[in-house]
């Protein structure tokens, strides 16, 4: 397990290991890398447990975002920000977004302002 320092200072967990794959007849066929990323994980997993892994193969890899412990039952999963987190984040930025528009289009597009009352006139007595 390591950590990783990403971009704005968030910092993720990453687990690289090896399962071993075997044929039907038990034979060990291939070493199989593996990574998860996240922010955390739930559950666990030892050396010489059996588990079973799903993800997507890239550059030799297979990246997991879940694996299911068959020695003790066990699902061990990356943890994500959560939803309602990167929802409110997303309004929240909507509402700022929404009132500096809301600003510029009062400058620009209103009318210009003329002098004030108490400004004397252009025709002097």
């Amino acid at each position: 397990m390591r950590t990783e320092q990403g971009s704005n200072s968030d910092t993720k967990s990453v687990w690289t290991f090896r399962l071993e794959r075997y044929d039907d007849s038990g034979k060990r066929v291939m070493l199989v890398p593996v990574e998860m990323r996240g922010i955390g994980f739930e559950g666990s997993i030892h050396d010489g447990d059996w588990a079973r892994v799903s993800g997507r193969m890239r550059a030799g890899t297979l990246h997991a975002k879940r694996l299911h412990n068959v020695t003790t039952g066990a699902d061990v999963r990356a943890t994500r920000t959560p939803k309602w987190q990167l929802i409110l984040a997303g309004v929240f930025i909507c509402i700022i977004v929404t009132i500096i528009l809301l600003g510029w289009i009062g400058v620009f597009a209103g009318e210009p302002a003329g002098p004030p009352d108490d400004w004397p006139s252009e025709d002097f007595p």
